[in-house]
């Protein structure tokens, strides 16, 4: 019992360091971007995280169904459409306002849930939606009532996430290997973006050091190691409070970025994150 008991609050304080790490990837997305275009970006974090995790769990990987390939494939596809809004609208908006837009997802997910599979949110989930969109609302809409449209990126990346959510959750059966699937995922979204950058003459070239610092973290802090420890603690605690220490990335963002960045901050912009913030507590709770 004691063994089991030490073995959850281990995993626990992984999953609130995964939340850490994946806060620190919008600073560090930021940084890329000084020096790279978004594409390339992807294309060096996907490719070099799936060569990692090849050397390190071969066996596993290789002993993986062709039916995880083929699923994580699909998922590391929709995964790469999603991050490339994600990091274009980090060009026209700031790191902060990002960190809590992007976690929005944790909202939509019972409603995109709804629309896929016919499974009707629970009466918290609705409270949780206008509670995201008033945030959101604080956040994005200026004196004037308009909306960047690094906000409105930054919010489709939220739909899409929201969506491959429900699709692993619909495709992926319980005894597929996390480590197999994490690996093709990774594989299947980097030669993607190696291609787009191909086909569109965009450079694959990183320039400064703090691009290259920057494109180092997500590679391997905000993905090969945040996607690892998520995939073995998740095992040794309950889902809804895995996701609730999953969701303090949004906080973890808005920390390092204003530490980083020395970004003003407005009563408007607290009042909106707090409100996203509490969203995603509602939702998960």
């Amino acid at each position: 019992m004691k063994n089991s008991v030490n073995k959850s609050i281990l995993a626990n304080c992984a999953l609130l360091f995964t939340a850490m790490l994946w806060g620190g990837g919008f600073v560090a997305g930021k940084m890329s971007l000084t020096g790279a275009a978004p594409m390339a970006v992807l294309a060096w974090r996907f490719t070099t995280a799936a060569i990692l995790c090849l050397i390190i769990f071969r066996r596993r990987i290789l002993a993986a169904s062709k039916d995880t390939a083929v699923k994580a494939c699909g998922i590391g596809l929709l995964q790469i459409a999603s991050l490339s809004l994600q990091l274009t609208g980090l060009q026209y908006t700031t790191s902060a306002k990002q960190s809590f837009l992007c976690t929005a997802y944790v909202a939509l997910v019972p409603f995109l849930s709804w629309a896929i599979l016919g499974k009707r949110p629970k009466t918290t989930a609705f409270a949780a939606g206008i509670l995201a969109l008033a945030g959101i609302g604080f956040i994005s809409l200026n004196g004037a009532g308009g909306i960047n449209i690094g906000d409105v990126l930054s919010l489709c990346f939220s739909v899409g996430f929201g969506i491959q959510i429900v699709l692993v959750g619909k495709f992926v059966s319980a005894d597929t290997d996390g480590i197999a699937l994490t690996f093709y995922q990774l594989l299947a979204g980097g030669l993607a973006a190696a291609a787009v950058c191909m086909v569109t003459g965009t450079p694959l070239a990183v320039r400064g050091t703090e691009a290259m610092a920057g494109i180092a973290y997500l590679i391997i802090g905000n993905t090969l190691l945040a996607f690892t420890l998520q995939n073995v603690a998740q095992k040794y605690t309950k889902d809804s409070l895995a996701a609730l220490l999953l969701s303090f990335e949004s906080v973890f963002g808005f920390i390092f970025s204003v530490l980083y960045y020395h970004e003003v901050l407005s009563v408007r912009l607290i009042a909106g994150c707090a409100m996203c913030f509490a969203a995603v507590l509602l939702s998960v709770l």
